[in-house]
């Protein structure tokens, strides 16, 4: 069971999606849900691999430029930094 409350007065209703068959204090029950939410890495710790294709952006629309990106490729030959954001 986890300590974690919604704020008094949030209405979680009015961000949830009607259909959707789980509420936050579901989630907040949820072990597997939970985890997700802690970083469960140290640095120096090696990072987690994966690929995807390329996209260029630069015209404000998304186009593939025909080209994978491969984490272990890429840091077999030099070091990589990985910045993740959220940009709304």
């Amino acid at each position: 069971m986890s300590d974690t409350k919604l704020p008094e007065g949030f209405d979680w209703r009015r961000i949830t999606p009607e259909d959707s068959p789980r509420t936050p204090e579901d989630l907040f029950e949820d072990l597997n849900y939970l985890n997700l939410s802690k970083a469960d890495l140290s640095v120096g710790d090696p990072a987690f691999l994966f690929s995807g294709e390329v996209y260029d952006f630069s015209s404000g629309r998304k186009e593939s430029t025909g080209e994978k990106f491969d984490l272990e490729t890429r840091f077999r030959h030099k070091p990589v930094a990985l910045i993740f954001g959220s940009y709304t």
